[in-house]
């Protein structure tokens, strides 16, 4: 959507920014943010390469990509590491700016494809856009040294130099391809688009190998051959994603998103001359209504013996996410984590499972505590076949994701990227094999394996010097319901000082051990501010009971949630925050929590800065990507019904923007297809008539912001707005 804002007057203060009303950023808080800024840079795990063969019949082992965006670069770039943890190489394998590359949203490595008539080995395939409105297309990405010919350079190839890799665009259209997963056999890859009519998400494959398109090895583009699998309803309501292709090529397994509560898995058997339609899979014994369902992390086994088995992360058995086993043949079902004890789990875990990979030889999973995570692993053969094994990491705590080398028949080789209130993400392995010969047990009969770390000293943790270990409290709401938070203070509680409540987008997200603003090592280390995290509901991670308690004509009693926090601070806490100092900042549904609250608690609040929030929930609705807009519908009201858009009107911020008596910084993304920027410029033209407000608008960002000038830039903003309306009145 284009918005008209060219009457306002801003000026241009960094590499693509439009500044209104904000005054000049001292050199200083950009000098100073910078150690902290440097400590968010962490490595992101994009997974494993597989080893490739070179034409000369070498073999080249393959490594570990990660995305990581270095100190000096507008946006980040995709890095090879090896998986010797005595290695220090680390390869950059991309050099593009905004521009020519921006996002990548998924990096899928494969063993090659032959579809310009030659084979072409190793690289991946990519989905990437270019200027952050999530119009991800596909890319191929490969080296010459392992392709039987060297094209020549092809018609919109990306300028990747100096690195090796070339990088050709696949799609060039306006449509969006996600949810890449390419088969065991590396026979197909499946996709999902929204191409037929630019609102349903539809799922499509199309063969790797013996491909047949008719493509020539020249410079010419060539378009992909792809085979439509789903139906569309061509109503824009449906959302498919793939999930996984069973290891004998006869079923493609795959989810349909109808809202964050429910998400329904389907098979199709491609086995025959003809695809057959998605057939529902439904879990056994079930206690869950299907429309109350969500199931993740599906995967079919990776052993032969047991091809068409099912594990997946599910609700259907109660209020929290558990590890399921299940059988399409057969029709059994297997509780791995299920905490009902009727079900009789292999161990019953009373939280929420927030991860599954499956190789040949393990579950691995992890568990969501209170905002951390506990790894698990369950071997599916030897002497601890089906114990569910907990696996104590020796470190300071917080979250962990893991990544197990099954492309290369390396399955107990698990990389881990983990998270702490010390760093953003540092990358380490543990051997499973190995981990297993120390399996304990502990008081209350459960094994566990205490598992040291070996860490990858090129893709180490940037940590924070000063950084403050978080504590979990809880508060009753207004109508009793405990909400959890992750608190930080400067001196432990020790001093009395102002406070920054910084709430979660989603709204189905969790503030954790690993997520916290951009600003927030130099709002306790250098302005002395105490920082806490609510997870309001609505939040996950709390069972879908939890998630649930903001949907629709609740929507405000998220709101109160805060309210019930500024209560709680101001009765309880008054000898480590002052309560007469509090601001709000959030972004995306967090930026919506920041208009309302403000609305509501003015009088209890110094100021607030929301980040591409949703200010109108109408418009908002109207024109967010077509694609969304279904899914987004069932969680905040269809404002195509009138009733419920005279709700909507009523409790948008917009619409109570006189309510509004303290200073504001509205900042926003031009690209953003989620929430649009019309929902900021919009939001300042009239809270901007009554009080302090200042408004940043970020080219060639979407929803979050990802380059380095405008990362720096609103982050020094942000620090300067709460030096001159928090913590300088702090100080009368």
């Amino acid at each position: 959507m284009t918005v008209d804002y060219g009457d306002l007057e801003f000026t241009r203060p960094a590499k693509h920014i439009k500044a209104v009303n904000v005054p000049a950023v001292p050199q200083r808080i950009f000098d100073g943010m910078r150690t902290y800024e440097n400590a968010s840079r962490g490595f992101i795990m994009l997974g494993y390469e597989r080893s490739s063969k070179s034409p000369d019949g070498q073999i080249v082992e393959g490594g570990i990509i990660l995305y990581h965006r270095p100190e000096s670069e507008q946006v980040s770039q995709v890095y090879r590491m090896s998986t010797d943890v005595a290695s220090t190489q680390l390869e950059r394998l991309t050099y593009f700016d905004i521009g020519t590359g921006r996002t990548i949203a998924t990096f899928r490595s494969i063993a090659g494809e032959d579809w310009r008539g030659f084979f072409r080995g190793g690289g991946a395939i990519m989905a990437m856009d270019l200027d952050g409105n999530e119009q991800f297309q596909l890319w191929r990405y490969w080296e010459d040294a392992f392709s039987e010919k060297t094209l020549p350079m092809i018609d919109g190839e990306l300028d990747n130099a100096p690195g090796k890799g070339r990088i050709e665009r696949l799609t060039n259209d306006g449509f969006k391809y996600t949810s890449v997963v390419i088969s065991q056999s590396d026979k197909f890859m499946l996709f999902c688009s929204n191409k037929e009519n630019k609102r349903d998400t539809l799922v499509y494959v199309t063969e790797l190998t013996g491909s047949k398109t008719g493509a020539k090895a020249d410079g010419a583009p060539f378009t992909l051959p792809s085979r439509l699998l789903t139906p569309t309803t061509g109503q824009g309501t449906t959302q498919w994603a793939v999930e996984s292709v069973s290891i004998d090529d006869k079923y493609i397994l795959i989810t349909k998103i109808v809202s964050s509560s429910c998400r329904a898995m389907y098979t199709i058997d491609i086995s025959g001359p003809e695809p057959t339609a998605p057939q529902l899979v439904t879990l056994p014994n079930s206690s869950e209504k299907l429309e109350e369902i969500s199931n993740s992390f599906a995967n079919f086994s990776q052993n032969t013996d047991v091809a068409h088995t099912i594990h997946v992360v599910t609700n259907a058995y109660g209020d929290f996410d558990s590890v399921v086993s299940y059988d399409i043949e057969t029709q059994s079902v297997t509780h791995v984590t299920t905490p009902q004890p009727e079900l009789n789990a292999l161990r019953r875990i009373s939280y929420e499972m927030e991860s599954l990979k499956v190789t040949p030889e393990s579950l691995l999973f992890t568990a969501n505590i209170e905002g951390w995570t506990s790894l698990f692993v369950m071997p599916l053969s030897g002497s601890h076949k089906n114990k569910v094994i907990e696996v104590q990491l020796e470190w300071e705590k917080g979250w962990v994701t893991c990544h197990p080398n099954n492309l290369n028949g390396k399955a107990n080789e698990v990389i881990l990227k983990l998270s702490s209130y010390r760093s953003r993400g540092f990358v380490a392995r543990i051997d499973i094999t190995s981990e297993l010969r120390k399996v304990k047990v502990d008081a209350d009969g459960n094994p566990y394996i205490p598992a040291s770390l070996a860490t990858y000293s090129q893709a180490a943790a940037i940590s924070d010097p000063k950084a403050v270990e978080p504590q979990l409290i809880k508060f009753k709401s207004f109508d009793g319901m405990q909400i959890p938070a992750v608190y930080y203070h400067p001196s432990g509680g020790k001093s009395v000082v102002p406070v920054v409540i910084g709430i979660h987008g989603g709204p189905a997200s969790q503030a954790t051990a690993q997520y916290r603003t951009p600003t927030h090592g130099y709002l306790l280390n250098e302005l002395g501010c105490a920082v806490i995290y609510p997870n309001v509901r609505g939040s996950s991670g709390y069972g879908k009971t939890y998630m649930a308690a903001d949907d629709v004509e609740k929507r405000e009693d998220s709101v109160k949630d805060i309210g019930a926090l500024l209560d709680y601070i101001g009765e309880t806490m008054q000898n480590e925050l002052d309560s007469s100092r509090i601001a709000l900042t959030g972004g995306s549904y967090g930026g919506y929590m920041v208009f309302a609250s403000l609305t509501f608690y003015s009088s209890k609040l110094m100021c607030g800065i929301a980040n591409f929030g949703i200010s109108h929930w109408p418009t908002f609705l109207q024109n967010t990507a077509a694609v969304r807009r279904a899914n987004r519908r069932r969680e905040y009201g269809d404002e195509t019904i009138p009733e419920i858009k005279e709700f909507l009107e009523r409790i948008s911020p917009i619409n109570n923007a006189s309510k509004i008596t303290v200073p504001l910084l509205i900042t926003h993304g031009e690209t953003d297809s989620r929430v649009t920027v019309d929902e900021a410029v919009n939001m300042y033209r009239i809270v901007s008539k009554n009080v302090p407000t200042e408004l940043v608008i970020c080219e060639m960002e979407g929803h979050g912001y990802k380059q380095k000038s405008v990362i720096e830039y609103t982050n020094a903003a942000a620090i300067l707005f709460l030096e001159r309306y928090l913590v300088a009145k702090a100080h009368l």
